[in-house]
C-alpha cells in the first residue's frame, strides 16, 4: 500500500505540542509554522484530483522535495564516498554515484540533454533516492540507470524515459509522470530490458504528456533485450497504473519469467488497453482492476 502523505506525522506532533503548552506563545507559533502550508498543500491535493489521481496512490500532494524544505543551490555532483548522505540541494545539473550505500534525500536534480539524469557507475551499489525530483529538462534520455537502487516518494517527469529497471531495484511510493517524445523515442515512465529482483509497488505512473495529451509508450514496459537475455523475479503491485499504448507491455521474449501482477490499478486512458502480456510467461492476479470498475482488466496476448 501507499505510504501516508508526509504532513501526517507534523500535523500531529504538532497538535500534540499545542495540547501540552495551552495558549503560550510557543504553541502558537508552531500552530502558525504548521498553517504556512495548508493552502498550498490544498491546491496540490486539487491537482492530484484533476489529474485522475485516485485517492491513496502517490502524485504532486507527497512526492518530491517536501514542502518548506530550504535547498542549496549546487552544480552537478560526482560521488566517490562509500555511505555519503547528500541532502537539502537543489542540483542544476547531473549525479553520478560511483559508490556504495549513497542516499540522495530532499533534493532536486534538474538535468538536461544527458543520457541519464543519475547514473550509477558499476551494480549493487544500494543507492537510496527519496523524498525527492528529477526534471530531464524535456531532453533527458534516462532518469536513473541502471541496478542496484531504490526510488522512495521521487517526482519523475520530463524525461524520455522514466527509471530503468536493471537488477536489484525497488520503485515505491513515487509519482512518474509526463515523459517526452524526441523523434520516434517509445517513452515509458518504468522500463526493463532485462535483470532480477525487481519490485515496483505503491506508484502512480503514468507516461502521458499533459501538454499536449500524447500517451506515449507504457506505464511499465518489459522485455529481455540486454545481453543477458532474462528478466526474472519481478513484481508489480499496488501501483496506479495509466496512459501508453497499453499501460503495461511485456514483450514475448523467451528470458521472461517470474513476472507478477496484483492488486494494481488501471485509468482508461491507455491507447488500445491495460495489459499486454503473454500469459505462460507474466502472472496477472484477479486482483488487477479498473478504476471505474472492481471488474478484472482485460489482459491481451502479444
Amino acid at each position: 500500500m501507499p505510504r501516508l502523505p508526509r504532513s501526517t506525522a507534523p500535523v500531529a506532533l504538532l497538535t500534540l505540542v499545542a495540547l501540552s503548552t495551552g495558549a503560550c506563545s510557543g504553541g502558537q507559533e508552531q500552530e502558525q509554522e504548521q498553517d504556512r502550508f495548508a493552502a498550498q498543500r490544498a491546491r496540490l491535493e486539487q491537482q492530484a484530483r484533476v489529474l485522475g489521481i485516485p485517492e491513496g496512490f502517490p502524485g504532486p500532494h507527497d512526492t518530491g522535495v517536501p514542502l518548506g524544505a530550504v535547498l542549496q543551490p549546487s552544480g552537478s555532483l560526482t560521488i566517490t564516498e562509500d555511505g555519503r548522505v547528500v541532502e537539502n540541494l537543489d542540483i542544476e545539473g547531473c549525479v553520478s554515484v560511483q559508490a556504495d550505500d549513497v542516499v540522495l534525500r530532499n533534493v532536486r536534480i534538474r538535468c538536461g540533454h544527458q543520457q541519464r539524469a543519475v547514473v550509477i557507475e558499476g551494480s549493487d551499489r544500494d543507492l537510496l533516492i527519496e523524498d525527492s525530483e528529477i526534471d530531464g529538462l524535456g531532453s533527458t534520455e534516462v532518469a536513473v540507470g541502471w541496478s542496484g537502487y531504490t526510488l522512495r516518494g521521487v517526482e519523475v517527469h520530463d524525461v524520455i524515459d522514466g527509471p530503468r529497471l536493471g537488477s536489484d531495484v525497488t520503485v515505491e511510493d513515487s509519482w512518474v509522470h509526463d515523459m517526452v517524445r524526441v523523434g520516434d523515442s517509445h517513452s515509458d515512465a518504468l522500463q526493463s530490458n532485462g535483470g532480477t529482483g525487481i519490485v515496483v509497488r505503491g506508484n502512480t505512473l503514468v507516461p502521458t504528456d499533459t501538454s499536449d495529451g500524447d500517451v506515449l509508450n507504457a506505464a511499465v514496459q518489459l522485455g529481455a533485450e540486454n545481453d543477458s537475455g532474462e528478466l526474472s523475479d519481478v513484481l508489480i503491485e499496488g501501483n496506479y497504473l495509466d496512459g501508453g499504448n497499453y499501460s503495461v507491455n511485456v514483450r514475448d521474449d523467451d528470458g521472461i519469467s517470474g513476472v507478477v501482477l496484483r492488486d494494481n490499478v488501471f485509468g482508461s486512458g491507455a491507447r488500445y488497453g491495460p495489459v499486454l502480456a503473454p500469459e505462460e510467461r507474466v502472472q496477472v492476479a484477479d486482483t488487477n482492476t479498473g478504476k471505474r470498475s472492481e471488474a478484472r482488466v482485460r489482459v491481451v496476448e502479444p
